[in-house]
């Protein structure tokens, strides 16, 4: 698993969340900004840990917008995808998420052909 990608893709994934700020809604972001800014959790280093192949979940804003993640247990691979009921609430950052997500060939939806 490549330390440095990650941190890269978490670093702009929270950089999106700036752009798809509306009143009323608040950071897509903002429970992810306090696990990894404010309480400065190991995060990553969990990731990392994980030799599991289950899939996790983590509440991008404490509510209902989601990021599921996983590491293969053989590869050593990252995945995750954004899901959730209120991710219709915030169209512009699931898109731009997404279109990451792929940059970074985290995408688990991904055929490995």
């Amino acid at each position: 698993m490549d330390r440095f990608a990650l941190k890269l893709f978490f670093h702009e994934l929270l950089e999106l969340s700036y752009n798809d700020l509306r009143p009323g809604w608040g950071n897509p972001c903002s429970y992810l900004l306090e696990v990894m800014c404010i309480r400065q959790d190991p995060f990553l280093d969990s990731i990392e840990r994980d030799f599991t192949n289950h899939s996790h979940e983590i509440r991008l804003n404490n509510s209902g917008l989601k990021m599921h993640w996983s590491v293969d247990k053989e590869t050593r691979k990252f995945t995750c995808y954004i899901s959730g009921d209120q991710a219709k609430e915030y169209p512009f950052f699931v898109v731009q998420a997404r279109n990451l997500i792929k940059k970074y060939q985290f995408d688990r939806r991904r055929s490995n052909a």
